[in-house]
């Protein structure tokens, strides 16, 4: 079986949505049995428990109620779950899965292959609007019940990413119970073979789990699971302070408050994305832009500081990097330096493109961004007057999908690190990805060959292609890796979420303090 890495749906570090629903959360004492997170992310964008309504990330309702054919270790390597083995066919023509007999959903009933049939066409459903629905659209050609224990995946055309995807949002679900009761039904109550059942929610404000009893995978330590959305940075870290959370996701500026607290502590996940900036000017070749001159594009790299801005701004929550790959990926190259930061340098390329006195234009991110306006500051030292733009999310989505900005945008370059950097980049770089604002057809022409590779060595060959293609035209310029901190009171032992994951869940990995 080869070794695979998990492909997840994108979330662009200036992109986290913030919305300000209020909730109350009462004050609790340490004897309490159960964890609560309160999680900065937008993390309601599915209805109900419903995994097949999941409309974007995190998967915290899919990835504790609900178990998925393979399931991905600490280290990110894919392995066996309820499928106890899967193979994929050379040429990715299809994907065998055989299942696992003794599995049972929370309801005492079997797992059985109709029900991962049933799953997988459900996620397919076009009304349901799956965050990976349109893909395995396009890319899956037929799901057959070969026998009671096999399933095989036929492709349309390959894809790396597909069993990682069903580790990160693709949990099976029991055919007759969502039948009886109905989309509705189903996502009011609904029931997996995960760690947790599910208890109760209030959409857009916070979901309630309970610990299964004797699961086979992972039985967890403490009784109950409780996350809620807290969009302020500030709040989140008073809970913490006053014990009524556990676990929060913090912000950069707060990590060495949290560090001089002897109550709390820092977990840290590195390099859970990258992120770079999108030269949007180059989707149309016939309007005349400064951007079109690779020069121009060099002399924005060379401009910015990414140092200090890492430092001073985002508090060492990102570092410089070298590659654009994250460090995981095949093809990878940890002698690659981060861009140098020469603003002697970008004026001289300037002036050699015909703008010894800089040009005017614009960044666009959304009103969370906190890097927008030393970036600006930065590329008005070498003479480019950047003014800074931000969008609510709807807005700033409903420009970037249909491609309306011109000038500069601040973007994720990856997101959740895989092993394959086709299926690490190709949300980004590929035709037709909503997140590709633009590409090459060389590049596309790249990451469609890549997807075929089958054996390590091809993986890291085609990493390091795409990866010197990318460097060396410069058509986005790369930032730096970021770190996510999380913030843990005393009561939690232990907590191992997946390396690199972004958000953090493995909730049944939790131990405590007693």
């Amino acid at each position: 079986m080869k070794r695979m890495r998990l492909r997840h749906v994108c979330v662009p570090f200036v992109a986290f949505i913030f919305l300000t629903t209020a909730f109350l959360v009462p004050v609790l004492g340490a004897e309490r049995e159960d964890v609560i997170m309160a999680t900065g992310w937008a993390a309601f964008n599915c209805k109900g428990g419903d995994p097949a309504t999941q409309t974007g990330a995190p998967p915290y309702a899919n990835r504790t109620v609900f178990e998925s054919l393979p399931h991905v270790t600490l280290n990110r390597v894919i392995v066996p779950n309820i499928a106890k083995e899967f193979k994929v066919a050379p040429g990715w023509k299809w994907v065998d899965f055989y299942l696992r007999t003794d599995i049972k959903f929370q309801n005492g009933e079997p797992v059985t292959i109709e029900d991962v049939k049933y799953s997988l066409d459900t996620y397919m459903r076009k009304d349901l609007k799956y965050v990976f629905g349109s893909m395995w659209r396009r890319t899956l050609k037929k799901i057959e019940i070969v026998s009671p224990t096999h399933l095989r995946v036929h492709f349309a055309t390959a894809d790396w990413g597909f069993v990682g995807r069903l580790w990160w949002g693709g949990g099976i679900m029991p055919k007759a119970y969502r039948e009886k009761v109905g989309d509705d039904g189903f996502a009011d109550k609904p029931i997996g073979a995960g760690p947790f059942k599910w208890v109760d929610y209030k959409q857009d404000q916070w979901m309630k789990f309970e610990a299964v009893e004797n699961h086979y995978r992972k039985t967890p330590t403490f009784k109950t699971l409780k996350i809620v959305f807290v969009p302020e940075h500030s709040t989140r870290l008073a809970m913490l302070k006053t014990g009524e959370a556990d676990i929060a996701p913090l912000f950069s500026a707060h990590v060495a408050e949290v560090n001089a607290n002897p109550d709390l502590r820092v977990h840290w996940l590195k390099e859970t994305s990258g992120a770079n900036i999108y030269f949007a000017d180059l989707v149309d070749p016939k309007a005349p832009s400064p951007f079109h001159d690779i020069r121009v594009r060099k002399a924005v790299s060379l401009a910015i500081d990414r140092k200090t801005i890492c430092k001073r701004i985002l508090f060492g929550a990102a570092e410089p990097w070298g590659d654009v790959l994250p460090s995981i990926t095949l093809g990878f190259d940890k002698s690659l330096k981060p861009p140098a930061y020469d603003p002697e340098q970008a004026k001289r390329l300037l002036a050699e493109a015909g703008y010894p006195n800089g040009f005017s234009t614009k960044i666009h991110v959304q009103t969370t961004s906190t890097t927008a306006e030393a970036i600006s500051a930065s590329l008005a030292d070498v003479g480019i007057n950047a003014k800074v733009e931000k969008y609510e999310p709807g807005a700033f989505y409903g420009n970037f999908f249909r491609r309306k900005f011109r000038g500069l945008i601040p973007y994720v370059g990856w997101y959740d690190p895989e092993l394959q950097a086709c299926s690490e980049l190709m949300d980004f770089y590929m035709k037709g990805m909503p997140h590709a604002y633009y590409t090459t057809d060389e590049l596309d022409q790249m990451m469609k060959t890549a997807m075929f590779a089958e054996t390590d060595e091809d993986l890291a060959k085609w990493g390091r292609k795409i990866s010197k293609y990318l460097r060396d035209s410069h058509i986005t310029t790369f930032l730096w890796a970021s770190h996510s901190a999380y913030g843990l009171s005393s009561r939690i032992k232990n907590w191992e979420p997946t390396i690199g994951g972004i958000p953090g869940i493995e909730f049944e990995t939790i131990t405590l303090n007693r």
